[in-house]
C-alpha cells in the first residue's frame, strides 16, 4: 500500500514539473480597454472606428487593411483597468495569444496555419494566397466537428445561399502583418520605366498604365517618322520632276515637319494625361 502511494506521489510530482513545458501559454501580449459601438462577443475580431479611435467595431473582409485586435475576456486578464464612462466597454488585445472565433469557409485550420478575416463578420478562416492581410498564427486546429458554436449560411453577390459555414473557436497568437503566403499579382516592370512613370505622375503608377503609355509614345513615333518619310520622299521626287516648283516644295514639306511633330506631341500629352490623372 505505502509503495503505491509513494508511486502515486512520485508520478503526481513528476506530472507536476513536466506539464508546464508542454502547456500553451495564453495571454500576454498588449491589451487595451476601448468603447465598442454594441456589445461584442469573444473572440470578435475587431477594428477601431474611423469616427473615434477610441471605439471599436466588428471588423469587415472589405476593410481587412483595418484588421486592429480581438475582443477578449477581461476574466482571463491578470490585470483589467477600466476606464470610466465607455459604452460597451471592450478589452481588445492586439497582441498575445487568445481565442478567436474561426470559421471553416477555407478549409481546416491546422496548428501553425495563418489566418484572416471570413466573409462573417468578426470572425476569422485559414488563410489562403489571395489575402493581404492575415490576423496572426492558430495556435490550435478546427474542422467544424466536435465543439461548435453554430453554422452561417454565406451569400454570392446576388443574395442566393452558396456554402454554409461551421464556427468555433481556437486560441491564436496574434500578429497582424502582410500575408507572407500572398502570391503577387503585380506585372513586373523594369526598373527604369517604373521611375519614369512616378517622376511623371508624382506617385505610384500601376504596370498596366506604365506599358499602354509606352505603347502609346511607340505609336506616336512611329507616326510621326512615317508622316515625315513619306513627306520627305515625295518631295524629293517632285523636286526631280520639276526643279521650278521648289519654294513650293519647302513649304509642303515644313507642314509635313509639323504635323509629324504634332503628332508627337499630342501622343506624349495623352501619355501624360494616363499617368497623371
Amino acid at each position: 500500500m505505502r509503495g503505491t502511494l509513494y508511486a502515486v506521489i512520485v508520478l503526481s510530482s513528476l506530472l507536476f514539473c513536466v506539464s508546464p513545458l508542454y502547456a500553451e501559454s495564453y495571454g500576454g501580449g498588449s491589451v487595451q480597454s476601448y468603447a465598442a459601438e454594441a456589445p461584442l462577443d469573444v473572440g470578435t475580431i475587431v477594428q477601431l472606428s474611423a469616427k473615434d479611435s477610441k471605439k471599436v467595431k466588428v471588423a469587415t473582409q472589405t476593410e481587412l487593411a483595418n484588421m486592429f485586435g480581438v475582443a477578449v475576456d477581461r476574466n482571463q486578464l491578470p490585470i483589467a483597468v477600466s476606464s470610466e464612462g465607455l459604452e460597451n466597454e471592450t478589452f481588445v488585445a492586439v497582441s498575445g495569444t487568445y481565442n478567436v472565433l474561426v470559421s471553416t469557409q477555407a478549409g481546416d485550420i491546422k496548428t501553425g496555419d495563418f489566418v484572416t478575416l471570413s466573409s462573417v463578420n468578426g470572425v476569422a478562416m485559414k488563410a489562403g494566397t489571395k489575402e493581404k492581410t492575415v490576423l496572426g498564427r492558430a495556435n490550435g486546429s478546427f474542422n467544424g466537428k466536435g465543439v461548435t458554436l453554430g453554422q452561417a449560411t454565406l451569400k454570392d453577390s446576388a443574395g442566393k445561399a452558396n456554402q454554409t459555414v461551421t464556427l468555433g473557436s481556437i486560441p491564436v497568437t496574434i500578429a497582424i502583418q502582410n500575408n507572407p503566403n500572398e502570391i503577387s499579382t503585380k506585372v513586373n516592370v523594369p526598373d527604369i520605366l517604373e521611375r519614369v512613370g512616378q517622376e511623371i505622375a508624382q506617385k505610384e503608377v500601376s504596370p498596366i498604365r506604365i506599358y499602354i503609355s509606352l505603347a502609346i509614345t511607340g505609336v506616336s513615333l512611329i507616326a510621326a517618322i512615317a508622316v515625315v518619310y513619306a513627306g520627305v520622299r515625295n518631295g524629293v521626287i517632285s523636286i526631280g520632276r520639276n526643279p521650278m516648283s521648289k519654294k513650293s516644295i519647302f513649304r509642303a514639306l515644313l507642314e509635313v515637319f509639323l504635323t509629324g511633330i504634332l503628332i508627337l506631341v499630342i501622343g506624349l500629352f495623352a501619355v501624360y494625361l494616363l499617368l497623371k490623372l
